[in-house]
């Protein structure tokens, strides 16, 4: 009967923990400016699997911004593998995002951002087969599914479709 009580109370606490983390959880934006569109593109073999590519025709040299208020704690190039250029912003409460295959980073470790200021443009760096935004939403380092103005985004249905996402990051 103890253990049993025990375990209740342990499955109760975790469950605090993990609902008060999401309810902590910032308001995402799309990475870009104001009523900009994007193709999302999300796929069954995508490493990570719950993360976004997002890309447009002559995207390249875009600006990207911050999806919210933040500190950038990660700024790295891993010249030709993996993401290449890329940056992590910490959100707080266990929250962070990383966006990869940038052209060039305007930030370093420590800078503070607000939802929509610039941190790099978009570009084909690392293991990238054209110009896009890997875009990443993490809990306590682990994968969650990319929300943008409070909307879960459409995930991989077999299809293969992109689906077109208007940015509200700033907009007045």
């Amino acid at each position: 009967m103890i253990r049993m009580s025990v375990r209740l109370i342990a499955a109760a606490l975790a469950l605090a923990l993990s609902a008060s983390a999401f309810a902590a959880a910032p308001k995402f934006q799309m990475p870009f400016p104001c009523k900009q569109v994007w193709h999302g593109n999300t796929r069954e073999n995508h490493s990570p699997k719950l993360a976004v590519d997002l890309s447009r025709a002559n995207g390249e040299g875009d600006k990207v911004v911050a999806a919210a208020k933040g500190t950038v704690s990660k700024v790295r190039n891993l010249g030709d593998s993996s993401y290449g250029k890329y940056v992590v912003v910490d959100h707080g409460g266990g929250w962070s995002t990383l966006y990869a295959h940038l052209h060039s980073y305007s930030v370093k470790v420590g800078d503070r951002l607000a939802q929509g200021d610039a941190l790099g443009t978009v570009g084909n760096t690392g293991n990238s087969d054209g110009a896009h935004l890997h875009h990443e939403q993490l809990l306590n380092g682990a994968l969650q599914k990319i929300e943008f103005d409070g909307r879960t985004i459409h995930y991989y249905d077999g299809r293969g479709r992109y689906t077109d996402y208007r940015s509200a990051n700033r907009c007045p």
